[in-house]
């Protein structure tokens, strides 16, 4: 039947096309040719003689960061201002350049001597956020470490953690661990974390700040007995206790380091078990995931992970799922609740609980009628995962 409506001629539709792609590449180069000329006006502002505007600049330039990486050798020359908050202004925006700043290594070093103390602790940070390439700042935020402002001594330990540094200076950083100030604690425990299984001696400390006041001070310690790796295996008994913390973000990284540092499974199976009744859903799929690298070393947990298949978290039912299926035959207790997840709203709890069927195997044979549905769900995944499941029932 002819509706009267042509299609459009091919010479036509190229036109429409080129039009468009024209049309956008123009835009962006506009939009482009706008930021430039932003960052452009930016920069003689932050010249200006009214101190007032070179303020307002240096606001401007913190909010835009990296974005504004033009400006970065107007602010390297800003750091030699006579006034103090333009010093400290030019040394925070330029911390939030990142690497960028590397071009500002020698004013930045330079500026760690400054007499105004947030002016060195703004410094300090920038060299940090610069990363291995200013590596050069090392032996001035040594001494820095020594400095009276507890900003300035912290962001130093962050800086030499972060340039890759901190070793030659793992006694100062052991000492600044049991510093006054929280924050230069945790920034000591970051910086000797970074040196890994090198920064043993620390552990003493290190151990001691897990019963520190401050939540991320214990934080910290635990995260770097994680990075210390199996030489931390002293610690194991603080950070099992750690596991009881009432701040989920301290449990979280006592859980990150026992796992870094190694149990063996006899110790790890009561551990992980914990993890499964934790009050937050990423612990307990954290502890179910840890349970199943035990294989079957963790067949005496089958009734917790039974019991973690009816898990309001998805993402808790299907690590228990794929746990269970890692322990094979020995899981068949398991198959009454694993066939009732084959109806689970989440596709990806589906498809978890037919997998682990087909490893249970023979034991799970009397799923076969469930699974064969499954071949037809909406979900390609899940009647993937239903297809090999029968394939592996069936051997």
């Amino acid at each position: 039947m002819n509706t009267g409506i042509r299609p459009a001629p091919r010479g036509f539709l190229h036109f429409l096309c080129v039009t468009f792609v024209l049309f956008v590449c123009t835009a962006a180069v506009f939009a482009q040719a706008g930021t430039d000329l932003q960052i452009q006006a930016l920069i003689q502002r932050l010249q200006d003689q009214d101190k007032q505007i070179r303020l307002a600049a240096l606001k401007e330039a913190k909010q835009l960061g990296v974005a504004a990486r033009a400006a970065i050798p107007t602010l390297a020359l800003l750091l030699k201002e006579p006034a103090d908050d333009v010093r400290e202004s030019a040394a925070e925006a330029l911390g939030k350049m990142g690497p960028e700043a590397r071009t500002a290594l020698p004013v930045l070093i330079e500026a760690l001597k400054d007499r105004g103390a947030t002016v060195r602790s703004n410094a300090a940070f920038a060299l940090g956020q610069i990363g291995v390439e200013a590596r050069p700042a090392a032996p001035a935020l040594g001494e820095l470490l020594k400095d009276p402002h507890p900003w300035a001594r912290g962001n130093a330990a962050f800086a030499l953690g972060r340039i890759g540094e901190a070793k030659p200076y793992l006694t100062t950083l052991i000492g600044l661990l049991k510093d006054s100030n929280e924050t230069v604690r945790r920034d000591a425990a970051e910086a000797i974390g970074r040196i890994g299984v090198e920064a043993q001696p620390a552990l003493p400390a290190l151990m001691e700040l897990l019963k520190d006041r401050s939540t991320t001070v214990r934080r910290y310690a635990a995260e770097a007995l994680g990075r210390i790796g199996p030489g931390a295996s002293s610690s194991v008994p603080s950070l099992i206790e750690l596991l009881r913390a009432p701040e989920f973000v301290v449990r979280t990284h006592a859980a990150y380091a026992l796992k870094e540092i190694g149990l063996e499974a006899q110790a790890a199976l009561p551990v992980w078990l914990v993890l499964l009744k934790d009050a937050h859903a990423h612990l307990r799929s954290y502890g179910a995931d840890r349970l199943g690298e035990l294989g079957l070393a963790a067949q005496g947990a089958a009734p917790a992970l039974i019991e973690a298949l009816k898990d309001q978290d998805q993402f808790v039912r299907i690590s228990a799922a794929k746990t269970l299926g890692k322990l094979g035959a020995a899981a068949t207790t398991a198959v009454p609740t694993l066939v009732e997840l084959l109806k689970d709203q989440a596709a990806l709890v589906r498809a978890s609980a037919a997998d682990a069927l087909g490893q249970i195997g023979a034991g799970a044979k009397s799923t076969l009628p469930a699974l064969t549905l499954l071949q037809h769900d909406q979900a390609p995944i899940v009647r993937l995962a239903a297809t090999e499941a029968i394939n592996k029932i069936n051997r």
